[in-house]
């Protein structure tokens, strides 16, 4: 009797399905037929903005099953074996090799590298069901198998089309009147002491070359004791903010600083050696939450983290801050303010950490882009907040509303983002770099271990 099994069946169609799905991403998928022997068809990349073919190759094993669970999964993973004889045939090959699991009952279709094994057991592959899924977010990675890294020049261009890049620019709107007056100090550092005799409590000033500039409206102020009080002039702030003498420049640059300084003083800290603002922690000391608008939904973020010893659990090793390092630029007749995101480690929420260069050095190296987004939203939601028309966080802690607090002067104004004719492949920059699987090790060991390794 002539049969035909449901495996056959199942695997003439999983090949199918997945032919499909690769036409459908606008890639090339040949089929070997009867003759292969462990490699189902080849995957060859077209550039999605042109159409041209590039020459760059990667073969398929396509494994269908018809329904049931694959090894350990779960909601976010599960795992495949790969027999012996199939990965010693594969890694004899000139091309990259890549395993893709087609399921018929649900219609998912993850794909690996057939070289991405654990490192305990180079057979056992590990399925992320998000990034390992077959789709257009995840062929920039697959793309980057076929580059030939012995050859110079030789890349792959993005698979995908644009995307937006959000900016980290704020526009900076100011008041239309800015106050200049004489002053018989040289500089704000020999006017200070006077100031604090007076009773002064505003330091959102600058004083350079016996020249006192502020957004504060300085009659009738302890200010008027650094200045010489029939010198006071209310001036349209663009005859100091878009002029093309350097030192307005200066003096700009420094009165924007301090009077964000001053603006958000109940949240955040500003420290003259990292020329960082970051959150101010709570009193008592303890970690602390900031809800923020994030591109599509609230979410929140632990601004100020407790890391204990690890050897001594009872005693704090460091407290991290998130923090952001401004930087004020005139574009045309404009100023803006860049946002920079850092962090801030502290001994006691306060004082500066002693080894902050090499707990900063570390938590950089484990930031990825998305991380790195995320704060800049944070800080970009913590500036422009206040004209947002929502009150998802008056403070820094939740509180009831700010009933008095420094007036606002400066607003900040996000920009729309700019969009991109082609996207950025991150996932296959994270994966393609040489030190990946290190740095994801370091990922996945515990904060306290890490502090320890690199103190």
């Amino acid at each position: 009797m002539k049969a035909v099994t449901d495996n056959q069946l199942n695997g003439e169609l999983g090949e199918t399905l997945v032919k499909a799905a690769i036409h459908r991403l606008g890639h090339v998928f040949e089929g070997r037929g009867r003759l292969e022997t462990g490699i189902d068809g080849t995957i060859e990349f077209r550039d999605p903005a042109t159409g041209r073919m590039l020459g760059k190759t990667v073969a398929v094993q396509v494994k269908t099953t018809a329904s049931g669970k694959y090894t350990r999964e779960n909601e976010s993973w599960f795992e495949y074996v790969l027999r012996t004889a199939d990965l010693d045939y594969w890694n004899s090959t000139n091309l990259p090799v890549i395993i893709v699991l087609l399921r018929l009952s649900d219609q998912s279709i993850y794909w690996k590298d057939v070289t991405a094994g654990v490192t305990s057991d180079e057979r056992r592959l590990v399925f992320d069901k998000v990034t390992d899924r077959l789709d257009g977010t995840s062929l920039d990675r697959m793309a980057q198998l076929a580059v030939e890294r012995g050859r110079l020049g030789s890349f792959v261009p993005p698979m995908r089309s644009g995307e937006p890049a959000h900016l980290n620019l704020m526009l900076i709107s100011m008041p239309e009147e800015i106050y200049v007056a004489d002053s018989p100090f040289k500089s704000g550092r020999d006017a200070i002491p006077t100031l604090l005799q007076a009773d002064g409590k505003h330091f959102d000033w600058v004083i350079r070359g016996r020249r006192f500039v502020s957004f504060r409206d300085p009659r009738g102020t302890p200010l008027e004791a650094i200045i010489e009080p029939e010198s006071i002039e209310g001036v349209d702030t663009a005859c100091v903010s878009i002029t093309d003498d350097p030192t307005d420049e200066i003096v700009m640059i420094e009165l924007l600083r301090r009077t964000m300084d001053e603006q958000f003083s109940v949240d955040l800290v500003y420290d003259k050696d990292t020329r960082a603002f970051h959150f101010r922690p709570p009193e008592p000391l303890a970690p602390r939450e900031y809800k923020y608008r994030s591109l599509k939904e609230i979410t929140s973020a632990t601004v100020v983290q407790l890391y204990p010893d690890r050897k001594k659990p009872d005693l704090l090793h460091n407290v991290r801050h998130h923090a952001f390092i401004p930087r004020f630029e005139r574009i045309g007749d404009e100023w803006f303010v860049s946002i920079t995101p850092t962090f801030f480690f502290s001994e006691n929420g306060s004082r500066p950490h002693r080894f902050a260069s090499t707990l900063l050095a570390g938590k950089k190296r484990l930031d990825r882009n998305g991380s790195i987004r995320g704060q800049m939203l944070l800080w970009r939601h913590l500036l422009a907040n206040n004209d947002a028309g929502e009150d998802l966080t008056p403070s820094l802690f939740n509180l009831a509303p700010r009933l008095t607090g420094p007036e606002q002067i400066l607003h900040f104004i996000p920009l729309e983002p700019l969009m991109m004719e082609t996207a950025v492949p991150e996932d296959a920059w994270a994966t393609s770099d040489p030190n990946a699987k290190r740095m994801k090790a370091e990922t996945e060991t515990p904060p306290a271990l890490l502090l320890e390794i690199r103190r």
